[in-house]
This record gives structure tokens, sequence and C-alpha cells, in this order.
């Protein structure tokens, strides 16, 4: 009798639960505790009566922000609905910002820096749910998923320049949107609405590009309803690619780049600042120079480096992506439009073009987030930890302070209702159109009398 050798027949499951394994290493499903429901609305009001509140947001209530009007409130204004949603902007599109602009096109024209101010403290509070909400696989501590999200809303360096206006939202909506890429939720509720956050995003941000190697990893998730998000960020991305194609973005460098200068500015800009805010920054620089920001770049990458000993895998995952994302970031920053006063030596040192500090603080503190989530189980090193993040906590608290009593980010000069008020008085003696000034100062729109209030 001969004998035919057969070869096993495959496991139809096998594929399934060697992706299952591999997902479960990179994107743990949300298992993080949470606080009550009731805690969530309230956690909003919180954020955005802080993000409005403060002396510095108080003055965006009556002041309107560069972009916010000479280009997204004035084709809100202006435009039919779709082109101004489609219309890019420097090279790329704003979905977000011109969304946020066509609802206040649709109020008073007095109303408009409170509308657009009140806006854009909303979409911020609500990436900080996101990011509370999204990080439940990845972050198993409480306080410390409750510090990333808070960061969103309390970062030192969001609160001045980027503070109440919705042109640089999406540095904000880029650091939820990581967030998201990163959750795995049974609920098809959730991935559905998160498929629409990150479409949102990327087609507000050309830096959004940076996390399609993100994206495509969560191919390999089995379920079905992890591919929602995937497959919003694919067509958010193809969405954003046509148009970057199809327009042309003016060049904002204007020399040859200082690689040294550009190197010792990020450093300042980000592991610095991320602790300190841009304010303070410029006041230690000019008697400690870089010490400070090198002894906070160590501190920063020994915290992260926590998550290699024994740690699980996707902690390091975490750690490793904030840190590269973070210096990608500030180096397309600062290399693409580089200009003298980027500068280190420049005067205020960093306080120029601080919004470029945001997305990059953001995601350096999220490696400290990973180092500091996980206490192990000798009890001095759990002692030493705990200490670390109250350490931590004290000095991200202490930049929050001391930024409240000063004058960085507020708006002055005149005031919107100003601008509106000369505009009414212009238009009544005839004219065609009117000019209306707003913050900083230089920048200004043309509006037909037709949209300005008789």
């Amino acid at each position: 009798m001969s004998v035919v050798e057969t070869k096993p027949e495959a496991d139809p499951a096998s594929g399934v639960r060697w992706r299952e394994r591999v997902a479960g290493t990179v994107f743990p499903v949300g298992i993080g505790t949470g606080p009550p429901r009731w805690a969530y609305p309230a956690a909003f009001a919180a954020s955005v009566a802080y993000l409005l509140l403060i002396p510095a947001g108080r003055s965006r209530l009556t002041h309107v922000w560069a972009e916010d009007g000479a280009r997204f409130l004035l084709d809100a204004l202006t435009r039919p609905v779709g082109s101004a949603l489609i219309a890019p902007y420097d090279g790329y599109l704003h979905t977000v910002p011109r969304l946020c602009a066509l609802v206040v096109a649709a109020l008073p024209l007095p109303w408009a820096s409170a509308g657009l101010a009140v806006s854009a403290a909303l979409v911020r509070a609500a990436v900080a749910l996101v990011v509370f909400a999204a990080s439940a696989g990845m972050l198993r501590s409480l306080p410390v998923r409750l510090a990333v999200a808070a960061m969103v809303v309390l970062l030192p360096v969001g609160n001045a320049e980027p503070l109440d206006n919705i042109a640089n939202l999406h540095w904000f909506l880029l650091y939820g949107a990581f967030w998201v890429l990163l959750a795995r939720a049974r609920s098809l509720l959730w991935n559905a609405l998160a498929a629409g956050f990150v479409f949102l995003t990327v087609t507000s941000s050309a830096l959004a590009l940076l996390l399609v190697p993100l994206a495509a990893a969560r191919l390999v998730l089995p379920w079905r309803r992890d591919q929602l998000i995937t497959a919003g960020f694919g067509l958010g991305t193809a969405v954003q690619a046509v148009a970057m194609l199809g327009t042309h973005r003016p060049s904002h460098c204007t020399g040859p780049v200082d690689v040294p200068g550009a190197i010792l500015s990020g450093l300042l800009r980000v592991p610095l600042a991320a602790y300190t805010g841009s304010e303070q920054v410029a006041r230690l620089y000019p008697v400690t120079h870089y010490w400070p920001a090198v002894l906070a770049l160590v501190g920063t990458l020994a915290i992260a480096a926590r998550t290699l000993r024994g740690g699980p895998r996707s902690a390091a995952v975490l750690a490793a992506a904030g840190l590269l994302l973070s210096a990608l970031l500030i180096a397309a920053d600062l290399v693409v439009n580089w200009q003298p006063g980027l500068h280190v030596d420049a005067p205020l040192v960093v306080a120029n073009a601080q919004r470029y500090s945001v997305a990059p603080c953001l995601f350096l503190l999220t490696a400290v987030a990973a180092g500091l989530d996980r206490l192990p189980a000798p009890r001095t090193r759990r002692r030493a930890v705990l200490g670390a993040r109250f350490a931590l906590l004290a000095v991200l608290t202490a930049a929050v302070i001391a930024q409240l009593p000063g004058s960085w980010g507020r708006l002055d000069g005149p005031t919107w209702d100003d601008s509106v008020t000369a505009a009414v008085s212009d238009c009544a003696q005839g004219g065609d159109s009117t000019r209306l000034h707003h913050q900083p100062v230089g920048w200004f729109f043309d509006l037909p009398c037709a949209a300005v209030p008789r």
C-alpha cells in the first residue's frame, strides 16, 4: 500500500489571528477607564470658557486675526458656499477653517470677531475630548490621559499667537488625528465619527500627510469597522493631494536656510518651550543660553526611554512616533519657512511664528506621557515615577499660571467694532466698497458695501 502525503489544510483563521496579534501590539483596543458621562460636557464647557476668558482670549472676542479676516471671512462673505469651501490657500485646502468662516458669515458682520473666536475655541475643546477618548487603548493611567487631552487646551505655546483663531486650528487637528489613527474601538459609531474627523483634518492641513505611514499601518487591522478610519484618511489624502497638485504654493523662505541656526531655534522652540512656553524662553535665553533646552531634551528622552524597558510595545511605538513627528514637524516648519526672524538670536527669540511650536510640543509631550504611563513593579521605582509625574505637572502648571497675567497673545489697537463702524460710515457716503482693517497691524480686506450693514 502506498502512502500519499498530504499537506495540512491552511487554517483560514490563522491569518486573522496573526493580524490580531500584530494589531494588539501596535493598536491595542481601548480599555482605559474614564470619568462619568456628565464629566464630558462639563470638561468641554470648561475648556471653551478657559480659552475665551483668559486675558488674551477676551481680546480675541473683539479683534479679528490675520487670515481669519483677510482670507477666510472675506471668501465666505463674497464667494458662493461651494467655491469658498474648496478654494485652496497657500497651496492646500483648509476645510475646517472655511467651515467655521461660512458659519460666522451667516451672522451679522459686527459679530464676526466673537463668532470666529468662539468657533475656534469650540473646535479646539472638541479636539481635546477626541484625544481623551482615542487614548484609551494606548494609555492606561487616567491622570496621564487627562493630561494629554488637557494639553490641547492648556499648552503654553498654544495660548498666544494661535489662540482662538481658526487659521491655526490645523495644529491641534493634526494632533487629534494622530490619536484617532492609533485608536481602535468596537463601536461602529465611534469609527464612523473618527473617519469624518480624520477626513476633515487631512483636508485642512498639508502636514497631515506625515501621518500616512500610521494610516497605512492600520491596514493590518482585522475588523472591517477599523478600516473606516483608514478610508476616511485615504479619501482626505486624495482630495488634499489633488488640490495641492492643482495650485501653486508661494515660497515663504527668504534666503538660504541657516541649518545650525534652525537646529538651535528648534531646540528652544520645542524641548524647552513645551514645558515653559515661548515667553519664558525669551526671558531665559539671554541669561542661560541653550543649557535649559539641552536639559529639557535629555530629560524628555530619558522619560521616553522607559517604554523600552519591559513595557508593552505599544508604549514604545507611541513614544517613538511622538518624538519622530515632533522632530519632523519643527524641521519642516523652519526649513520651508526660513527667514532671519526665525533665527534663535532674533528679537524675542522664539516668540516670532510661535505657532510652529504647537504641534511639535504636543507630540513631544506625548512621548513623555508614554514613558510616565505605566508604573514599574518595584516600590522604589513607583515612587520615582510618581514624583516625576508631579514634577512635570508642577512645571506645566507654573508655565500656564505665569502666562495668565502677561500681555503675550493679547490683541490691542482698534477693535473689529471700530472697523465695522468706519466701514458703515464709508459706505454711507456712496462708495461701492470699503476697507476693513484688523489685527495684526497692516492686515485688511476690501468688502463690497452690499455686504456691510446699513
